[in-house]
């Protein structure tokens, strides 16, 4: 099953993704040979039917027994795959987890998720928050930045991520001198100005993107320049605000996302998709009479206004998690079916947990990366730092630097790809100048990163490791 997102086009784009996988997989000759998968698809964006499709699908004859025993429960499906968002998921999690029927998820990042003890079964083919915030703080550092912003939505995902970035900056050096959670009809204008009166230069935007795109809106209309922007994964390829007019007087925007792969053949799945839908809308048109055959009865009319080269071009975020996901699901029923090269045991028992144990095993190559999950069943990972190049015409993401922990943790940007390189000035986000040689430092207020500096007396010297002064014995 495949729980769509809530926007048309990229939730369009996303069942593609899904669609492919699953047609790569039935054509496959080596990966479940005589064995094809099917799928259902649900809009878990409907607020009325969402609760009552879930119920459904893991229904046994329209039934749920919470306590009957795993070996006597044959749910209407094998695995499930989706929804996108950390809410989402959070709120249907517990009813598939409770049945060990392996969610297998591509777009919920809230560490929460990986708690096996409330979420036994639950799967995800992403990043978790915790992997991104260290990402950012690794960023940070790189910079030596230790003044910072820290701007999210009220949901989920961004309480989630603000609550490990306050446990994670501990002992770093970093202070957060302001953070909030936004909500859709806050004043994001005024917001801003308080950041720019403390003098932060590095915000974190960790939001959602139709948050995330009020607060640059509100940054071009507020006239707030020369920031550092860091991105979270959940808008870092946006694809609609690079084009924002005046985005390039804000500053620098750095985004964090999934190091992105190719799907060699899906652009070719996409054009032949989209003739079989022109041809099924033409039918009807027509006849008034859907050609539900040639299309499966997936066809919308919204999605038929899509053209190919929109459905590729969409924000492709998501497009290896989700590839992913369906792999994982594929390779696990092919260990439970006993598959060779040639046949799968067809009349082997099959139940939802005994997927889950062989998920916990695989380790597998596809498209040039590494798919294997840890015991909270969380991904390796492989992260890209992009930077947004707004000062070209169409603007485009540029790859500076990247994140991955296999076959071991690595680390780096590339310096001379940012754009403050020409004049060799790094943006400049700390509270305080650090004290030069022959000072200490006299902290001033809250954070540990405002100071004075202060000269030290005769004969003594400062202990960094202790960061305090300490009289100097003195032998004659």
């Amino acid at each position: 099953m495949f729980l769509r997102h809530s926007s048309s086009k990229s939730g369009y784009q996303m069942m593609q993704v899904m669609r492919f996988a699953v047609e790569e997989i039935n054509n496959s000759t080596t990966l479940l040979p005589n064995v094809s998968l099917g799928y259902d698809i649900f809009d878990h964006c409907s607020n009325i039917k969402n609760l009552n499709t879930v119920l459904n699908l893991i229904s046994k004859n329209g039934l749920i027994r919470p306590k009957e025993i795993l070996n006597n429960y044959q749910p209407k499906v094998i695995a499930l795959t989706g929804p996108y968002g950390s809410s989402k998921t959070i709120t249907i999690a517990p009813l598939i987890t409770m049945d060990l029927i392996p969610l297998v998820n591509y777009g919920a990042t809230s560490y929460a998720l990986s708690d096996k003890r409330q979420y036994p079964s639950f799967v995800r083919t992403i990043p978790s928050n915790k992997d991104l915030i260290e990402m950012i703080i690794h960023i940070i550092r790189w910079f030596g930045w230790n003044w910072v912003a820290f701007l999210g939505s009220q949901d989920d995902y961004s309480s989630d991520g603000l609550k490990l970035f306050n446990k994670y900056i501990k002992n770093t050096g970093i202070c957060l001198a302001y953070q909030e959670g936004l909500s859709l009809n806050a004043n994001y204008g005024l917001t801003l100005k308080k950041i720019d009166k403390l003098k932060i230069n590095v915000i974190v935007v960790f939001a959602v993107p139709q948050y995330a795109s009020k607060i640059i809106k509100a940054a071009i209309a507020n006239n707030i320049q020369d920031k550092v922007w860091i991105a979270s994964q959940a808008w870092a390829m946006n694809q609609q605000l690079p084009r924002e007019p005046g985005i390039g007087k804000i500053g620098t925007i750095i985004g964090i996302t999934e190091r992105l792969l190719s799907l060699p053949g899906f652009n070719e799945f996409v054009y032949k998709i989209s003739r079989i839908t022109d041809i099924s809308h033409n039918y009807r048109a027509e006849t008034g009479i859907l050609g539900m055959r040639k299309t499966c009865n997936q066809v919308c009319d919204y999605c038929s206004l899509l053209t190919a080269e929109e459905i590729i071009n969409e924000n492709p975020t998501f497009s290896f998690a989700i590839y992913a996901a369906i792999y994982t699901i594929a390779h696990a029923l092919h260990k439970v079916l006993q598959c060779d090269m040639n046949e799968c045991h067809k009349n082997t028992m099959l139940k939802p947990y005994m997927l889950l144990k062989e998920i916990s095993n695989l380790d597998f190559p596809l498209n040039g990366r590494q798919v294997k999950y840890n015991d909270h069943y969380d991904p390796t990972i492989s992260y890209a730092v992009v930077l947004w190049r707004t000062d070209v015409n169409p603007p485009q993401f540029e790859m500076v630097g990247t994140y991955d922990t296999h076959p071991e943790i690595t680390f780096s940007i590339d310096n001379s790809l940012m754009p403050w390189n020409n004049n060799g000035s790094v943006i400049f986000s700390n509270c305080s100048v650090e004290c030069k040689a022959g000072y200490s430092r006299q902290t001033e207020g809250f954070h540990s990163c405002c100071f004075s500096c202060k000269k030290c007396p005769s004969n003594s010297y400062v202990d960094f490791s202790r960061k305090y002064l300490k009289q100097r014995l003195m032998r004659f």
